[in-house]
């Protein structure tokens, strides 16, 4: 019986096959630094609330304005 023509390259063959299911991979990563975050303080949250109550249409010294600021304050309030 005749020998195929890669018999010779068979067992180089097997050989690669099993280095290449042996080949470990790591894979590192990295995090980025934290960032401090800057809390607004009341004054700019309750001048932000304003602000947007008013460009909401909505005339100071009314109670629809004044339950704007509070729902708006509350909103933008962190926490």
């Amino acid at each position: 019986m005749a020998r195929p023509a890669f018999a010779p390259l068979a067992p180089l063959a097997v050989l690669l096959i099993c280095a290449a299911c042996t080949t470990e991979r790591h894979t590192t990563v990295v995090a980025e630094p934290t960032r401090a975050v800057m809390v607004p303080s009341d004054a700019q949250l309750l001048a932000d609330s304003r602000a947007a109550c008013t460009g909401y249409g909505l005339q100071a010294g009314t109670s629809t304005f004044d339950r704007c600021v509070s729902t708006e304050f509350a909103a933008r309030r962190p926490g």
